[in-house]
């Protein structure tokens, strides 16, 4: 999981900006086009889903190693917009999956 922090309000307003807003304007993305640049781009850094909020924003990232998503984060620029803390989980369950599948365990 990706912990991000814009650096300031300017750069939190520039990227969060509606594309047809900018200068010049852009055209907007679906859906599926993000998660097709997100998971089909890179083949070691893959981000499968976001959480954007006012000041802090997660990603879920699957990867190699830290330093492929790292280095992709670098790649596509988004270094200039804000930070980014990683944190390797062990243990990933959703709501979306109901099955009967036992639950990961790690003894410490």
């Amino acid at each position: 999981i990706a912990i991000h922090r814009f650096h300031n309000d300017e750069k939190r307003k520039e990227y969060c900006m509606s594309p047809e807003r900018k200068d010049p304007p852009e055209a907007k993305r679906t859906v599926k086009e993000w998660a097709d640049f997100a998971c089909n781009t890179n083949p070691k850094a893959k981000c499968r889903s976001q959480w954007n909020g006012d000041e802090i924003s997660f990603c879920h990232w699957e990867a190699e190693s830290a330093q492929d998503i790292l280095d992709w984060f670098d790649e596509i620029g988004l270094k200039d917009y804000m930070s980014i803390e990683l944190h390797e989980q062990w243990r990933f369950h959703s709501y979306y999956d109901q099955s009967d599948k036992e639950l990961v365990y790690k003894d410490y």
